[in-house]
């Protein structure tokens, strides 16, 4: 798993430290007027000194940005941080899977955001909170959401292993690659979502990418022998 950001980081960076959205057009020009030189005032000696030009500030980054503003939506930071404590409950394993959303969400990985953000309301359903943040990662990112889907991470890593399997069985190769890569969002250590992944890719006729899920599979789990026969017998392991 990706090293997270910090949680002061993102809220502290993201929450309370950048600037508000800019203003629309017609405020720009108010805004612009307000601090336009006045011409009734008599132009300054030559002779004074010129004032050192202020630093400027630092501009946040694009990231930053679009993470502050789904905080805001959601009412994060000082605003309410009783929905602040809501959503993270530190003691318990659905804040650190929130914060594996809100980090992927920085990364502009919107898929693995929406999958932490369901296990998240998976580790407790009943956190309005949390839930809105899944409903604003999902209205965000056009993901189509999954109600089966809403559990704790190892159930839905399980989950999307059974439709990865179903679909395979389906012919229907595609969303079994599909689901698999989405299981390796959750874990990337996963043996079996790489098996799974590479037995869709040869259905689909990526021999090279199938020998490469395969072969990971198999550095992740050297005890599979009928995988390792398997590879040799298609001549993917040497």
């Amino acid at each position: 798993m990706k090293r997270l950001l910090p949680l002061t980081l993102l809220l502290a960076a993201a929450c309370r430290t950048l600037p508000p959205p800019e203003p629309a057009a017609a405020e720009d020009a108010a805004f612009a007027d307000a601090f336009a030189p006045d011409p009734s005032l008599p132009p300054s000696p030559e002779s004074s000194p010129a004032e050192p030009p202020s630093p400027e500030p630092p501009t946040p980054s694009l990231e930053l940005q679009r993470l502050s503003r789904l905080l805001a939506e959601l009412g994060l930071g000082e605003r309410d941080p009783a929905r602040e404590e809501e959503l993270f409950k530190d003691e318990t394993r659905g804040g650190a899977w929130v914060r594996a959303a809100l980090d992927a969400y920085l990364r502009r990985d919107d898929l693995r955001a929406v999958l932490f953000a369901q296990a998240a309301v998976g580790d407790d359903p009943g956190n309005e909170t949390r839930r809105s943040l899944l409903a604003a990662l999902l209205k965000r990112s056009g993901i189509e959401p999954d109600p089966q889907g809403l559990l704790p991470l190892p159930a839905l890593l399980q989950h999307e292993l059974r439709l990865s399997e179903t679909a395979f069985f389906e012919q229907r190769y595609g969303a079994s690659a599909q689901h698999s890569r989405r299981a390796l969002l959750l874990d990337p250590d996963s043996a079996k979502a790489w098996q799974r992944l590479g037995s869709a890719q040869y259905a689909l006729g990526q021999a090279d990418e199938a020998g490469s899920a395969w072969r990971k599979a198999l550095a992740l789990d050297p005890s599979d022998e009928r995988l390792r026969a398997f590879l040799r017998e298609k001549g993917q392991l040497k």
